[in-house]
């Protein structure tokens, strides 16, 4: 049996995407596997999200291409959407060069055979030989069916649901719209389906992923919150997060409506990308001047155990050391739980690419590590007003003494000898307990989404992956936190 691996760059939307591709090969008879020296077919699902994303792309590839030998080699995904015809000339060891969502006929390819190029209800190309000319199709004819049934690449009892493909925003930084097309909103009976199946495999908790969440459904007549009560109701699921909300199109009472229901975890990840009124304004943000202190504050008095992540960008053309004192002041008063950030990148074919007063990359560099430093004190605040409490949180992993895990663990570990404790006495006691060698638990509480934020640590005490247990918060720093088994 011939055995195919993937490896996933990017965003979690790719992820879906990766494991709607494994999918497609399994049904053919090609096993997935996680070690890559076990697999006869390489994939790159690759980003192209900016200049970073691409040059990670390049490297992963160069690294694959070193070790290829005689194995069949694919690229796919948001760079090779773009740059498909670039990658094949300077990368003639790559065997299939394809765009987004080419699925089947990326199977096809590697296996040679017609008849799984053809995808239901479309009239695409037949298949290729290997090596032929890339894939690359305008990404609106993708067709996203066939999500249901596919291998997961996330823990077993976790994963992404992508509800929507595209985006209709036009901010002036963003290429999406470029490369993945408009929105594209999947129907909530298709999502339904593919979650129950899920649960009836194991998975307990689901995170809900678009580019724009919010925008859900306006192409198709649905809403997002027909589509919440509908999994609301799946039995066997425990917790669902919504990511990738637009304050600016989606309202405080229908976020309410929300939160009233029994699994939505009190977690919304709603990027605002900036404060300044001006900046937003360049950029083109729907919605932006909506995303106010006001906006956060009605949320949070009627649930003022709300969780929120967003991210903000630094550097955009024109920004000034008053636009990022706005920011500050506005991180300062709404107080996320988690923020992230990234730097500007001028992309081909966005209208920022070519607006003057471009930021120095040290200056970008300087306030990104002041927003940074900001944010980790609102972050810790946060983490230290849930000491003392339990939560229920669901185990992800459990790390084994002398294992690769550990190793990468132990940063985190270190990190609590200055963290905030529950009571002081305690830190020398969790010392000695992990001096002693015991396994520990990788958990999340509801206040963590999966792959984007902390994580909870607490002794293993015989637990597994999938076991969901009540957490008490002994110990945290700005990102993780110290647990004991309540």
């Amino acid at each position: 049996m011939k055995r195919v691996f993937c490896a996933t760059l990017g965003c979690d939307k790719n992820l879906v995407d990766s494991e709607a591709l494994l999918g497609r090969f399994l049904s053919r008879g090609i096993q997935p596997v996680a070690d890559p020296e076990e697999a006869d077919i390489w994939v790159l699902n690759s980003c192209g999200f900016i200049d970073a994303a691409r040059s990670d792309s390049e490297e992963t590839l160069q690294s694959l291409v070193a070790g290829k030998a005689d194995r069949t080699l694919v690229v796919c995904g948001c760079w090779s959407q773009e740059h498909g015809d670039d990658i094949q000339k300077r990368f003639p060891e790559v065997d299939v060069v394809a765009g987004v969502g080419q699925f089947d006929r990326v199977v096809a390819a590697c296996l040679g055979d017609e008849s799984a190029a053809t995808v239901a209800g479309t009239d695409q190309p037949s298949a290729f030989p290997l090596a032929g000319p890339p894939i690359v199709d305008d990404p609106m004819a993708v067709n996203y069916t066939g999500l249901v049934g596919r291998p997961l690449l996330t823990p077993s009892h976790v994963a992404f649901v992508k509800i929507g493909e595209g985006c209709n925003c036009s901010c002036t930084f963003c290429r999406i719209p470029l490369i993945r097309g408009k929105q594209r909103s999947r129907s909530v009976e298709e999502i339904v389906i593919e979650v129950r199946q899920m649960v009836a495999q194991g998975v307990t908790e689901i995170q809900l992923v678009s580019q724009n969440t919010s925008d859900f459904g306006r192409d198709t007549g649905q809403t997002l919150i027909e589509l919440v009560q509908n999994l609301n109701r799946v039995d066997g699921l425990r917790r669902m997060r919504l990511l990738y909300l637009y304050a600016g199109m989606v309202s405080v009472d229908d976020l309410r409506r929300l939160l009233e229901m029994e699994k939505v975890a009190p977690y919304f990840d709603i990027p605002i990308q900036h404060a300044s009124p001006r900046i937003l304004k360049a950029m083109r943000r729907p919605g932006g001047f909506k995303a106010s202190p006001d906006f956060f504050g009605a949320l949070r008095r009627d649930r003022p155990d709300l969780v929120l992540r967003s991210t903000a960008l630094l550097g955009f053309p024109g920004e000034e050391e008053e636009d990022v004192s706005l920011l500050a002041d506005f991180l300062a008063e709404v107080e996320f739980d988690h923020l992230g950030t990234y730097r500007f990148s001028p992309e081909k074919g966005t209208p920022s690419a070519s607006l003057p007063d471009r930021v120095p990359d040290e200056l970008i560099h300087d306030r990104e590590a002041l927003i940074m430093d900001l944010q980790s004190e609102i972050s810790l605040g946060r983490q230290s007003a849930r000491l003392g409490q339990s939560f229920s949180a669901v185990v992800d992993e459990v790390i084994v003494p002398g294992s690769e895990s550990a190793e990468q663990t132990q940063g985190i570990l270190d990190s609590f000898q200055d963290g905030v404790w529950a009571d002081d006495s305690e830190r020398e006691t969790a010392a000695g307990v992990l001096r002693s060698g015991v396994s520990l638990a990788v958990c999340r509480s509801y206040h963590f989404g999966y792959d984007l934020d902390g994580v909870i640590l607490m002794p293993a005490d015989q637990l597994h992956p999938g076991q969901w247990v009540q957490a008490e918060f002994r110990a945290v720093t700005g990102f993780d936190v110290w647990a004991t088994l309540r």
